[in-house]
C-alpha cells in the first residue's frame, strides 16, 4: 500500500513539475490570463465574494448584471459549492494555480485507470501526461474554461472508480465511485460530465457482458453480478444527490434562462445545439495541425471563433491504432473502439446527425447542449490510453514483424518529403486556392492571413513528417539491437509526449507572426482593471437609488459590480429570459423611457451623446483589461424611482402593444401596463407614498401609506420563481409590469410590503448534498470495517 501510494505521489509530483516548467510566467512571473472568458466574469465574482462576507449567507442573486440575476441558478458563482474548495480556500490557493493541480490530476486520473487494466508502470504514466497535455485541455486553461478543464480532470477518475467496483464490488469502491461523481458534478460543466458518465456507464456495460467469467471468478453470484450492479447505481445516485445543491436549483431554473430559450424545442434550438458541429475534413488536423489554420483569423474551417486546432499527435494515433490491434481481442478494447466511434459521431453534428439526432430527440437533457465537438474529449481520452497500451505491448513483444511496415512507411515519407520540398510553390498555389477570403477589408491584411495559414500548413507538414521519421527510425534501431531495450523505451515516450507538447507551446505562447493575441500578459498591466478609477469611484459616491447604462461596447463589462454599482448590461451566457426578450424588443435598451423606467440614472459612453434629456457631469478613464477607455458619464434627467407608486395601470393585449407604448418617448412617464387577461383598458389607483425602504440583495422591506387601493411598481426584474410578495406578513400576488418589473396592489392603510428571494430550496439541496457526502464517506468507512472484520474473522478462523 506504501507503495502505490509513493508511486502515486511520484507520478504526480512529475505531472505537477511538467506543467510548472510549461506555465512558468504562470506561477513564477506574476503573469495574468487575459482571455475575455477568464477576465469578465472575474469581477462579478469578486463582487459575490465581498458580499458574502458582508452578509454572511452564500449569495443567490446579484443586482449589478442586467438589472439583476440568479447566482447559482445561472451556474455563476458556485466555486464554493465544490467540496474541494473547501479545502483549497483555507490555503488561498489561485484560480489559475487550482487549475494546474486539476490538470495534474487528470493525469493521475489516466495513471490509476491504466494501471487498474495492467499497463505497466513506464507505459501508464505516459498515458496519463498524454491526456494532460492534449491540446484541448490546454486551450481549456488558457481560454478561460476553467470550469470545463476541471470537469474533465475527474473523467479517467470515474472510469478507474466504475472499473473498481464492477472488479471489486464492495463498499469502500462504492463510496468512492460515489464522492467521485459528486466532485465531478460539482465542478457544473453539465456537457463535460454527461460525456464522463456516458464513458463510465459503457465501461461498466462492456465489463459485466463481455467480463462475466473473471467477475464469477472474482466472487459473484447466481451467475450475474447483481449485487454490483446495485451498488454502481447507489453509488452514482450518491454522487447525483452530493450535486443537489446546484442541480437542484438550476433545474428549475432552465425555463427562466436564455439557455432554456434556446433549447426550448424545433429547428431553431436544433439549429442552437449543433453550433460548432466538427466536420469529418477537420478530422485531418488530428495529423496536420495547421491544415486549416490554427486559430483565430487564421482559422478557415468550419467551427466559427475557434483558437487552436484540434490535434491528436501523429506518434500518438499509431500508438494507439497499434495498442487497439494487438489487442483487438480483449473486452477493453471493445470499450475503447465503440467509445471513440460515439465520440466522434456526436462531434460531427449536424455534419452526420443520425447518432446526433438519436441523442438529442431521446436522451435526457442532450437538447441543452451545445458545442458537438466537446465530445472530442472523449476521444482524447481514449487515444491517450490506447496510446499507452501500444507503448506498453511494443516494450513487451517480439516486433520483429514491423521491419518491412516500417521500411515501406519510411520510404513513402521520404519521397513525400521531397515532393513536399521540391514542390513547394505549386503546393502552395494549389492550398491557396482553397483558403476562403478572411472576413476583413485591407487587401495587405488579407494577403498576409493566407501567407500564416500556408506557413502554418507547411511547417505542420514538415513537422509530422520528420517526428515520423523519427519515430520509424527509433523503432528500425530498437528492433535492430542498436538501442537497447529501455532507450528505445525512453526515446518513443519522449517523441510521444513532444508530440502533442509542441502545439500547446504554440496555444501558450503564440509568435508575433501567428497573428494571434498572447494569452497571457503581466499582472500589473490587467490589475487596474479590477480596481476603482476616476469613473467607479464617482459613481460609487453618487446618493440613491439607481442604475447605470454603459453604451456600445461597454454594455458587456462587469467591472461595475467591483464598487457596487448596478447596471443593466453586463456578461453572462444564462441571463433570464425575460431580459433577453426585452433586449432584442427594445434594440439593447435603446430608449430613453426605458432607461428612466429601469431606474438608470447615469449612461457611461466612450462617444459623445446629444440629448435634451442627458447632461454630461463626469469625463475620465475606465480602466479595463485592455487598457484605459476615455469615456463620459451622463446624468439622464427625470429618471423613475427604485420604488414609486402608479396612478394609471392599463391591461395591454400582447407585446406588440406593450412595446409601442414602452418605447414612445413622447409618452407620459409613470404609466404601468400589465397583461391584459388582467383587467382591460385603464384603471386609476390612489396616490401612496413610500415612508421608508431597506434594501438588500435578497429582499426589499418598505413601509408604504396608501389613502385608497394602490399599485406599487419596483424596478426590479419580475423573476415569479424565487422572488416572492407579502404585504403586513400575508402572501400577496406579483404582477408582471411593463413586461419585466414586479409589481403588487397595496390596500389602503398603513402597510409593510417585503419583496424577498426564497432560499427554501436551495438550503433544502444544499443539505441533501451533505447528506450524500456523509451517506459516501459512510459506504467507505462501512467497507474498510466489513473488511477488517473479515479479515479477523478468518485470522481467528485459521
Amino acid at each position: 500500500m506504501k507503495k502505490k501510494i509513493l508511486s502515486l505521489l511520484t507520478v504526480f509530483g512529475i505531472y505537477t513539475l511538467l506543467l510548472i516548467l510549461l506555465f512558468f510566467p504562470l506561477v513564477f512571473q506574476s503573469s495574468t490570463l487575459v482571455a475575455p472568458d477568464s477576465l469578465i466574469p472575474h469581477a462579478s465574482t469578486l463582487a459575490l465574494d465581498k458580499l458574502q462576507g458582508e452578509t454572511g449567507i452564500y449569495p443567490l442573486w446579484q443586482p449589478w448584471l442586467f438589472s439583476g440575476m440568479p447566482t447559482v441558478e445561472a451556474f455563476s458563482y458556485i466555486s464554493g459549492l465544490y467540496f474541494p474548495n473547501m479545502v483549497f480556500s483555507l490555503f488561498h490557493t489561485d484560480g489559475i494555480i487550482l487549475q494546474l493541480l486539476h490538470l495534474a490530476f487528470a493525469g493521475v486520473g489516466v495513471f490509476l485507470f491504466l494501471r487498474q487494466y495492467g499497463l505497466t508502470t513506464p507505459a501508464a504514466p505516459l498515458g496519463g501526461a498524454l491526456f494532460m497535455l492534449n491540446p484541448y485541455m490546454t486551450a481549456m486553461l488558457v481560454h478561460g474554461h476553467g470550469s470545463q478543464l476541471m470537469t474533465a480532470a475527474w473523467m479517467p477518475w470515474m472510469l478507474w472508480a466504475v472499473m473498481r467496483l464492477i472488479q471489486r464490488g464492495g463498499f469502500v469502491d462504492a463510496g468512492v465511485l460515489a464522492i467521485i461523481a459528486g466532485f465531478q458534478l460539482q465542478r457544473s460543466h453539465v456537457q463535460i460530465a454527461y460525456y464522463s458518465w456516458v464513458l463510465a456507464l459503457l465501461l461498466a456495460a462492456v465489463l459485466l457482458v463481455f467480463c462475466r467469467d473473471s467477475l464469477q471468478r472474482a466472487g459473484t453470484h447466481n451467475g450475474f453480478p447483481y449485487g454490483r450492479i446495485v451498488l454502481l447505481i447507489a453509488a452514482l445516485g450518491c454522487g447525483v444527490a452530493m450535486s443537489a445543491s446546484i442541480y437542484l436549483p438550476a433545474s428549475e431554473y432552465a425555463p427562466y434562462s436564455v439557455r432554456g430559450m434556446a433549447a426550448a424545442g424545433g429547428a431553431s434550438s436544433w439549429e442552437y445545439a449543433t453550433l460548432w458541429s466538427m466536420h469529418p475534413l477537420e478530422l485531418l488536423t488530428f495529423l496536420v495541425p495547421g491544415y486549416f489554420g490554427f486559430g483565430g483569423v487564421t482559422y478557415w474551417g468550419f467551427m466559427p471563433f475557434t483558437d487552436f486546432p484540434n490535434y491528436a499527435g501523429i506518434v500518438v494515433l499509431l500508438l494507439a491504432a497499434a495498442g487497439a490491434y494487438r489487442r483487438r481481442k480483449d473486452a477493453m478494447i471493445w470499450f475503447f473502439s465503440a467509445g471513440a466511434l460515439l465520440a466522434l459521431l456526436l462531434s460531427f453534428g449536424r455534419f452526420f446527425s443520425p447518432v446526433f439526432d438519436l441523442f438529442y430527440h431521446f436522451a435526457p437533457l442532450f437538447s441543452r447542449f451545445r458545442v458537438p465537438s466537446m465530445a472530442l474529449i472523449m476521444l482524447y481520452l481514449i487515444i491517450a490510453s490506447l496510446a499507452a497500451i501500444g507503448v506498453n505491448d511494443l516494450l513487451q513483444r517480439s516486433t520483429e514483424r514491423l521491419l518491412k511496415p516500417i521500411r515501406i512507411g519510411a520510404l513513402f515519407m521520404a519521397v513525400f518529403l521531397l515532393l513536399l520540398l521540391a514542390l513547394q510553390s505549386p503546393m502552395e498555389s494549389f492550398f491557396r486556392s482553397l483558403f476562403p477570403d478572411p472576413s476583413v477589408e485591407s487587401f495587405d491584411l488579407s494577403f498576409m492571413i493566407n501567407k500564416v495559414r500556408w506557413e502554418h500548413l507547411k511547417g505542420s507538414l514538415l513537422i509530422a513528417l520528420l517526428t515520423l521519421l523519427l519515430f520509424t527510425g527509433v523503432l528500425w534501431l530498437g528492433i535492430k539491437g542498436k538501442l537497447s531495450h529501455k532507450m528505445t523505451g525512453l526515446l518513443i515516450f519522449l517523441l510521444a509526449l513532444l508530440d502533442p507538447l509542441w502545439i500547446d507551446l504554440q496555444i501558450i505562447y503564440p509568435s508575433d507572426s501567428s497573428l494571434r493575441s498572447p494569452v497571457f500578459a503581466e499582472s500589473r498591466m490587467v490589475a487596474p482593471a479590477f480596481q476603482p478609477d476616476d469613473i467607479t469611484r464617482y459613481l460609487a459616491a453618487q446618493k440613491g437609488e439607481f442604475r447605470i447604462y454603459p453604451a456600445g461596447p461597454l454594455f458587456t463589462e462587469n467591472k461595475f459590480a467591483l464598487s457596487g454599482i448596478e447596471s443593466v448590461g453586463g456578461y453572462h451566457p444564462a441571463k433570464l429570459k425575460i431580459y433577453e426578450e426585452f433586449l432584442a424588443k427594445t434594440e439593447n435598451l435603446a430608449s430613453i423611457n426605458v432607461l428612466r423606467m429601469l431606474n438608470v440614472g447615469y449612461i457611461v459612453t466612450p462617444v459623445p451623446l446629444s440629448h435634451p434629456a442627458l447632461e454630461p457631469v463626469k469625463t475620465g478613464n475606465l480602466q479595463l483589461a485592455g487598457g484605459p477607455v476615455p469615456v463620459t458619464v451622463y446624468r439622464l434627467q427625470s429618471t423613475l424611482p427604485r420604488v414609486r407608486f402608479a396612478e394609471r395601470v392599463t391591461g395591454v393585449r400582447d407585446s406588440d402593444e406593450l412595446f409601442l407604448r414602452l418605447l414612445d418617448d413622447a409618452a407620459p412617464q409613470g404609466e404601468a401596463f400589465v397583461d391584459g387577461s388582467l383587467w382591460r383598458g385603464t384603471r386609476t389607483f390612489a396616490a401612496a407614498t413610500v415612508l421608508s425602504m431597506q434594501r438588500g440583495s435578497e429582499s426589499i422591506r418598505l413601509k408604504v401609506s396608501a389613502p385608497a387601493d394602490a399599485f406599487l411598481v419596483v424596478s426590479e426584474i419580475y423573476y415569479p420563481l424565487r422572488w416572492k410578495v407579502t404585504v403586513d406578513g400575508k402572501p400577496a400576488v406579483m404582477i408582471k409590469v411593463n413586461g419585466l418589473l414586479r409589481g403588487v396592489m397595496v390596500p389602503a392603510g398603513s402597510r409593510e410590503v417585503l419583496f424577498y428571494y426564497d432560499r427554501t430550496l436551495f438550503e433544502t439541496a444544499r443539505l441533501i448534498s451533505f447528506g450524500a457526502f456523509g451517506a459516501a464517506l459512510l459506504m467507505v468507512a462501512g467497507g474498510v470495517f466489513i473488511s477488517r472484520f473479515r479479515q479477523k474473522d478468518g485470522v481467528m478462523s485459521n
